[in-house]
């Protein structure tokens, strides 16, 4: 059964979010801990468009999906205004899960440096909350 209109972008960027949550996990266990992060970022990002989604008129959902194009569309703290604007409130613990993901950008393709494995393993778990919380508020 397809989804309802009203809810097909806010579906389609949860599944997004979970694949590449999926991804990030198995690159990471094959230690390619860059890729993972980058990923992962993914995941966060995909996760509080549908949640920004799921809290306004489905109405809107066609001219919010066009604003998630370029560079702020990119950026959590623009994501976490979105969601402010529609009445979301970040509980604490999530706050800090997005925090501790906060360094995550678009510009990770372009880096040479390693990111320690520790660090990636940090960054998926805070990810893995996020999903999860955002997950249950949709």
């Amino acid at each position: 059964m397809a989804a309802r209109p009203s809810r097909k972008h806010i579906r389609r960027f949860q599944r997004v979010a979970q694949q590449r949550l999926e991804e990030a996990h198995f690159l990471l266990a094959h230690d390619y801990v860059n890729a993972s992060v980058y990923l992962a970022g993914y995941a966060v990002e995909c996760m509080l468009k549908a949640l920004i989604l799921a809290n306004e008129p489905p109405k809107q959902h066609e001219e919010t999906v066009a604003s998630f194009r370029g560079s702020a569309a990119h950026d959590y703290a623009w994501l976490k205004h979105q969601l402010r604007q529609r009445g979301v409130v970040l509980p604490r613990p999530i706050e800090r899960q997005l925090a501790q993901v906060a360094g995550w950008s678009t510009d990770l393709r372009y880096s040479v440096a390693r990111t320690h494995r520790r660090v990636g393993e940090q960054f998926l778990k805070a990810t893995e909350a996020i999903v999860t919380w955002a997950n249950g508020r949709i």
